[in-house]
C-alpha cells in the first residue's frame, strides 16, 4: 500500500484513497477459482506472461508475417470488453493495412492468463474480390479484421462477444460495413448475425456498452444512439435518439443503475438517460474538476464501478479519475507505478473494472505486461 500516494503524505493519501473505495467483499467467482486466482496488492502491478505480442500466431502460417505485425490488434484503434460474469477481458482488433490477422484473445484477470483463443484465417490475394474483404475463406464463417475502436460488448447474460462495423482489413479502401458478429468463447467460433430492426450505418468510431440490467448493448455510431437486442435467430436494432454526433476518439460506459449512459474524448462528454421516459436525452456536459484529461487524451479508458457506483477513467498520466454523477465532476487520484503513457489512439473497452477483484484490468501496449490496480480496502 505504500505505493499508492497524493501529492501530499503517503499516510494521508492511504487514508484518503481508502475511504473512497469500500472494503471488498468475498465473491464467488474468486472463490470458485481459489486455486488458480490471483493474489494482488494495492497498486498497479504487471500480470507475468500477458504480453500480447508473445501469444502471437507464428510468421510463417499462410505466409503472412503475423508475428511482425499482430501488435496491431491493440495500436490500430483496437479495442476490447469485459465479460462481467467470468471477468475475463477480450482483445480484438487489426485493420485497414495494419494488420490482417483476425484472431481473438482473452486475458483472465481472475486467473492472470492471456491466451490466444483462435487462429487467424488466411488472408486473401490483395486483388481478390469483394473488395473489403480480403480474406479467405468467404463462406461468412468468420470477419475480417478491423480497427474496433469501441465497437465491441460482451453480452454476459448470453456468453457472446458482440461486435458491430469498424474499418475493415483491405489493401483497397478499407471500409467500414454494417454487420454485426458475433463470437461465442465456449465454441470459439464466429457466426454473422442476421440482425433486423433499424440497422445502423456501417461507421469509423462505433462506441458501445452492454447494460447488464437489460441485457441490451447500447451503442452510438457517428450520427445516432440504439440498442440491440440479443436473440438466437437474429438480433434486432432500434434507433432511440438521433440528435447529436459524436467523433472518431470516444468511449462509452454504462451505469445500469442510474440508466446513465458516459460518453467521453475528442475533448467533450456526453451523457444519456438509458430510459424511454425522457426520450434518451442526450446532455454535453461541462468539463468540471480535475477533467483535463478529456481534452489532452483520445478515447480514455472508462469504465463502470459497481461496487461503489461511480465511473472510472484511465488516461495513462498518473492518475485515476473518478466521476461524481450529483456534481458532474472529476477527481483525479495520483498512483504510483502508472503504466501508461496510454497507447497513441486511445485505450477504448482494455480498462475494465472487475467486480470480483475490485479493481481494474488493463491492457495498453501490446509489447508489455496487462496490469492490474488492486484499490486498497478500508
Amino acid at each position: 500500500m505504500s505505493d499508492l500516494i497524493f501529492s501530499a503524505s503517503t499516510g494521508l493519501a492511504l487514508l484518503a484513497v481508502a475511504l473512497l473505495f469500500g472494503q471488498p467483499e468475498a465473491d464467488n467467482l474468486t472463490n470458485s477459482h481459489s486455486e488458480s486466482a490471483q493474489h494482488y496488492a494495492p497498486g498497479w502491478q504487471p500480470i507475468d506472461g500477458t504480453v500480447l505480442t508473445e501469444h502471437c500466431p507464428a510468421n510463417d502460417l499462410y505466409d503472412y508475417p503475423f508475428q511482425q505485425y499482430c501488435h496491431n490488434v491493440v495500436f490500430a484503434w483496437g479495442g476490447g470488453d469485459l465479460d462481467e460474469s467470468t471477468g475475463r477481458l477480450y482483445i480484438w482488433g487489426g485493420g485497414h493495412n495494419d494488420y490482417y490477422g483476425n484472431e481473438v484473445y482473452q486475458l483472465d484477470a481472475i486467473s492472470g492468463e492471456l491466451h490466444r483463443l483462435t487462429e487467424p484465417a488466411q488472408p486473401a490475394a490483395p486483388d481478390t474480390t469483394p473488395r473489403l474483404t480480403e480474406l479467405a475463406p468467404f463462406d461468412g464463417s468468420q470477419p475480417n479484421s478491423r480497427h474496433t475502436y469501441d465497437g465491441l460488448a460482451f453480452i454476459s447474460n448470453e456468453g457472446v462477444l458482440w461486435a458491430f462495423s469498424g474499418a475493415l482489413a483491405g489493401r483497397h479502401a478499407g471500409g467500414a460495413d454494417p454487420n454485426t458478429w458475433l463470437f461465442d468463447p465456449d465454441a470459439n467460433r464466429w457466426h454473422k448475425d442476421t440482425a433486423s430492426g433499424d440497422i445502423p450505418r456501417g461507421a469509423f468510431g462505433v462506441v458501445a456498452a452492454y447494460d447488464s440490467k437489460t441485457g441490451l448493448v447500447f451503442l452510438h455510431d457517428r450520427s445516432a444512439l440504439y440498442s440491440y437486442q440479443y436473440h438466437a435467430e437474429g438480433g434486432i436494432y432500434k434507433k432511440l435518439n438521433g440528435k447529436g454526433g459524436l467523433g472518431l476518439g470516444v468511449n462509452a460506459a454504462i451505469d445500469p443503475d442510474s440508466r446513465k449512459m458516459l460518453i467521453i474524448g475528442q475533448k467533450k462528454q456526453i451523457l444519456y438517460d438509458l430510459t424511454a421516459a425522457t426520450g434518451y436525452r442526450r446532455t454535453a456536459i461541462p468539463l468540471k474538476g480535475d477533467a483535463q484529461f478529456i481534452e489532452k487524451f483520445p478515447a480514455p479508458g472508462l469504465t463502470y464501478n459497481s461496487k461503489d457506483g461511480h465511473f472510472y477513467a484511465w488516461p495513462g498520466d498518473g492518475k485515476l479519475y473518478k466521476f461524481d454523477l450529483a456534481s458532474l465532476s472529476w477527481l483525479g487520484i495520483p498512483i504510483a507505478d502508472d503504466p501508461g503513457p496510454q497507447v497513441r489512439h486511445g485505450t477504448f473497452g482494455r480498462f475494465a473494472y472487475v467486480k470480483a477483484l475490485d479493481g481494474f484490468v488493463l491492457l495498453n501496449n501490446p509489447r508489455q505486461p496487462a496490469y492490474f490496480l488492486k484499490l486498497p480496502a478500508q
